[in-house]
């Protein structure tokens, strides 16, 4: 394996700002370097909400809840992992307002396929 391969590559970072409920939170949408590979979210926001991942693929966009579909708690630090491969594009949502504390994805090498 090459170091490139497992070296993470920061794909989208955001510290300390606004967000509208239900608004794309990256203003481009993250496609993966390789495939199938991991994408890392690290995310903390200082209100409860789902945090919702909506993946893009041949025109058509679906909704995927994390967290079990239950909302994240407040002030407090996830971390998800997301399977993505060739052809996807992903984008994030919260459905409350808030205030993203840190929000940060990472492509991470290899991922079950």
């Amino acid at each position: 394996m090459r170091i490139d391969e497992i070296v993470p590559l920061t794909k989208g970072l955001v510290f300390n700002q606004a967000i509208g409920a239900g608004a794309n939170i990256f203003g481009t949408a993250l496609s993966p370097l390789r495939s199938p590979t991991t994408f890392r979210i690290y995310a903390c926001f200082d209100t409860a909400g789902l945090l919702i991942v909506r993946r893009t693929r041949g025109g058509v966009t679906v909704s995927e809840q994390l967290n079990s579909g239950a909302n994240l708690v407040a002030n407090a630090a996830y971390i998800f992992d997301i399977i993505v491969q060739s052809g996807d594009t992903i984008n994030l949502r919260h459905s409350a307002g808030a205030q993203i504390l840190y929000l940060k994805v990472e492509e991470v090498g290899g991922s079950i396929g």
